[in-house]
This record gives structure tokens, C-alpha cells and sequence, in this order.
């Protein structure tokens, strides 16, 4: 599908990736083929005990004076798809998908989020048409749930002290910063009781746009979670009995949610159904930024519902989703985030899932203790992991100088450096080594965790010549 575009010898390696499942957690199929294509390459690998790979390229004759660096990128995707779509993660290739000047998948995630990094990564161990000094690829599990994977490296797993990620998403631009977070997970338990004489209903929305829940929570992109609840308390305002059953939404705690569905009880069917015919308005009013969005309500028979509804209405509409707080110093870049991320029923439990983010550590944990208290005050337990640090910049470094002005070389025109609210493994790696340079470069994707994700070839193939290029010229540091 992939034949002619260039470099060829990158989207021949991303061709490969994408034939194999990889989901965040579901790495072992794809780790295995890395191993199996670095043996018949000859190169060697070293694994660590939750899987993360580190291969390494001899250096070339006459570069020993070269500084040793590291390329890195992460095995994992996020896999999100239409709802028509048939696909299953764990058993399908992606279909890839060439469209006028970006590479696109059928319906699902495209991965290139970091499949486009990781085939860069294995590139360079086979290319022979540039310099180099000793280069380490180290590639990571699980990124996209809580960077579980760099959390577990080892200190002497990696040795050298230039780092070069090829994570970021934005061409003409260098990553110096990131935002650190962490996930808040509510757990609301539930009992079940019995009621066939009201009426039931199943209230869909459909269709939204989604998105990365750090670069793209700025933008205006509804979340299907809090327009669903916005029409569950108008209902609940207007009908005398109402209780939830059953409560669908969102897939990631990193993507905002696309989707989600209610299946509800109430006593006045007619009240309902003049509620949803007066929401129309204001539906037509939300499709000037979500232009595919759908919502539908049907009726359903139900006599099931759980005993919790009004905890979780109020989980819903007061966890808070969007920026909280934008920078002083870089101009829209947004500070403290939370998203609202997902929500799903067991048959004992319903549990909400939220991520946030922020450059500020203390300003990351105010907002983790809000939503403890939130929790407490509802009477769900609340759970929260560790967060993950974030990436202060570092503009005087010999590593990013060189970065910058080869990327300006290749592209012609002056590079900017940002800082990203989003959270990169970087950090983390920071905090292994503290004397590590750090830069994040990548080409042009769009619409990432979303089954609109794609990437610009063009941009594709400047990358890659600037990551050639660095390698090549180490010896100027």
C-alpha cells in the first residue's frame, strides 16, 4: 500500500508495524517481531523484565570521538475505532490507507502515535548512508496508560547521555517541555433493584470529533460525556422518578470521549421525548464545531436500574473536563487540564476515569485533591496512581543547538521550540538521569487517538533527514 513514498525504507518499517496488533498493555506480538527482525539484521538487543528493548548499532569506523546517543520512541498504540467498524485490535492489521498527501487508516486509529517514530528508530540500525557514533534505540511499553514502561527502567539500562524522542506531532517545531499527570479513577459501588411499570429509555451521542486529551483539550471538541449528562439533568429536572441503568462512555483515559450511551428509567415517557424534541436547538448550535455529532433516544424495555444515580450525575457534572488554568509565561499554552475521560457499569460497580495535567506540580496534586474530595463526598473510593513528572526545558543545550540547527538546515526556515501539554516519557527518562539533553522531534500528525488520525508524507521524509543528519554531525557537540 505504502510502495513509492519516501524515505521507502521508513514506510516499509511502518507497513510491517501496522500488520501487527499493538495496543497499549498488548506489546508482546510486536515486541517479538522487533526481536526476531533484529536477529535477522544482526543486531544486538537487551530486554528488561516488562519488556521495553533496547538495540544497539556498532560504531562506524572513524566516529569514536562521536558522543553516544539514544533514539527512542514507544511500541504501544491507542486503538479507537468508528462504531460501525468491525476491527478487533487484538487480532487485525490496520488498513492503511493513502489519501492525496497523508497516510490515513480505514475507520480505526492509524497509529502512527508512534509507529512512525519507532519504524525511524529501527531505520537507523539498518540504513548505511550516514555517520554515526555508538546509537542506542530504546524503545518503550505501554506509553499511552501511564508510561509504565519508562516508570520501570532500571538506571543502568541505557547509558548514554543524549536523548533524541520522536514522539511530538507537529512539523517545524521542537519539543522542550512537557506536562506531567496522573489518572483518578471513582469507583461508585452499586445495588440493583427491580421497577417494570416505568418506562425505559437509551439516550446515544454519537459522532464526536475526540481527541488527544492534552494537545487538543484547548480546542473547541465536545465531550460526549458532559453534553450526555447535560440532557440526563434536564430530564431528571422534569420528570418525577428517574434512575439510571446502565452508563457507556469514552475508551481512554488519555482520549476525549467520542462517544456515549444512557439506558434509563423514568416515570413520564412524554416528558422525556418533548425534553429531547426541545434539545434540537441547541444540538444544531453544537454542530458548528462537531459537524457529525448524532444523538439519539429510543425507548428500551428496562426494569433493572442501580440504587446510585444521583452519585453519579453529580460525578459527572462536577468532575471538570478542559483547561483550568493557561501559562503566564508561553502564550496559549494551556497550564492545568482535567478530562472527564470515560465511564463503565459492572454488575457491582460503576467507575469514571479522569486524567489530569499540569506543568506546575503543585497545581497537578490541588487538582488530584479536589477530586479525592469530590469522591469522598459522594461516598465512591477513590483511586489514584502515581503521576509521571513533568519536562522543564533546558534552551542552552549543546544537544538542542545542534538539533535546531539542523532541522532549519533541512527545512530552510527558522525552527520554533514548545513546550506541549501533553505528557512524553522524556520526564521520566529526566528523572532516571539527570544529566541527560533531551529533544522531541516528529512529523505532521493529526487528530491522534482518533480514528481521524493521520500523517503528511512530506513531513515524513524532512524527519527523517533530520534525524540522519543529527546522527551525523555528534561530533559538533
Amino acid at each position: 500500500m505504502l510502495e513509492g513514498l519516501e524515505p521507502q525504507i521508513v514506510w516499509d518499517l511502518f507497513e510491517k508495524i501496522s500488520q501487527i496488533p499493538r495496543e497499549s498493555k498488548k506489546e508482546e506480538k510486536i515486541r517479538a517481531w522487533i526481536k526476531t527482525w533484529a536477529e535477522k539484521h544482526k543486531i544486538a538487543y537487551n530486554e528488561d523484565n516488562v519488556g521495553n528493548l533496547l538495540l544497539s548499532r556498532s560504531t562506524l569506523k572513524g566516529c569514536d570521538h562521536f558522543p553516544g546517543v539514544i533514539l527512542q520512541a514507544h511500541m504501544d498504540m491507542v486503538g479507537q475505532k468508528l462504531p460501525e467498524s468491525s476491527h478487533d485490535f487484538d487480532h487485525d492489521p490496520i488498513t492503511l490507507k493513502v489519501v492525496e498527501n497523508y497516510v490515513t487508516a480505514d475507520g480505526t486509529t492509524l497509529g502512527a502515535d508512534n509507529g512512525i517514530g519507532l519504524a525511524m528508530c529501527l531505520a537507523v540500525l539498518v540504513d548505511p548512508d550516514f555517520r554515526h557514533g555508538p546509537l542506542d534505540v530504546l524503545l518503550t511499553v505501554d506509553e499511552e496508560t501511564g508510561f509504565t514502561g519508562a516508570f520501570a527502567l532500571q538506571p543502568n539500562f541505557f547509558n548514554h547521555n543524549l536523548l533524541l524522542n520522536l514522539d511530538s506531532e507537529d512539523v517545524g517545531t521542537i519539543t522542550v517541555s512537557s506536562a506531567g499527570g496522573g489518572d483518578t479513577r471513582f469507583v461508585v459501588p452499586v445495588t440493583w433493584k427491580e421497577n417494570s411499570s416505568l418506562v425505559g429509555f437509551r439516550l446515544e451521542v454519537r459522532g464526536l470529533t475526540g481527541g488527544h486529551s492534552g494537545i487538543d483539550i484547548h480546542k473547541p471538541r465536545l465531550n460526549a460525556l458532559k453534553l450526555l449528562t447535560e440532557v440526563l439533568i434536564n430530564i431528571r429536572q422534569k420528570v418525577n422518578s428517574f434512575h439510571i441503568c446502565s452508563i457507556v462512555g469514552g475508551s481512554a483515559h488519555n482520549a476525549i470521549p467520542r462517544d456515549a450511551w444512557c439506558e434509563f428509567l423514568v416515570d413520564n415517557a412524554e416528558s422525556v421525548r418533548q425534553i429531547f424534541r426541545e434539545w434540537d436547538k441547541q444540538f444544531e448550535t453544537y454542530r458548528k464545531d462537531e459537524p457529525n455529532l448524532r444523538v439519539n433516544l429510543h425507548e428500551e424495555k428496562l426494569s433493572s436500574y442501580v440504587t446510585s444515580t444521583n452519585a453519579i450525575i453529580t460525578l459527572l457534572y462536577e468532575i471538570p473536563h478542559g483547561p483550568l488554568s493557561f501559562s503566564q509565561e508561553i502564550p496559549d499554552l494551556v497550564e492545568t487540564s482535567n478530562n472527564l475521560a470515560l465511564i463503565k457499569t459492572s454488575s457491582n460497580t460503576i467507575e469514571i476515569v479522569a486524567s489530569t495535567r499540569s506543568s506546575i506540580d503543585g497545581e497537578l496534586n490541588r487538582v488530584r485533591d479536589e477530586l479525592r474530595e469530590l469522591a469522598e463526598r459522594v461516598n465512591a473510593e477513590v483511586i489514584q496512581g502515581s503521576t509521571y513528572p513533568g519536562w522543564k526545558p533546558a534552551l542552552n543545550s549543546p544537544f538542542l543547538k545542534l538539533v535546531k540547527q539542523e532541522y532549519e538546515r533541512e527545512y530552510g526556515r527558522e525552527v520554533k521550540l514548545k513546550a506541549i501539554h501533553a505528557g512524553l516519557e522524556t520526564g521520566v527518562f529526566k528523572g532516571i538521569n539527570p544529566v541527560l539533553q533531551l529533544v522531541s522531534i516528529g512529523p505532521d500528525i493529526k487528530d491522534v487517538h482518533s480514528p481521524q488520525e493521520r500523517v503528511y508524507i512530506e513531513s515524513v521524509g524532512l524527519i527523517w533527514r533530520v534525524v540522519t543528519a543529527v546522527l551525523s554531525r555528534l561530533d559538533q557537540i
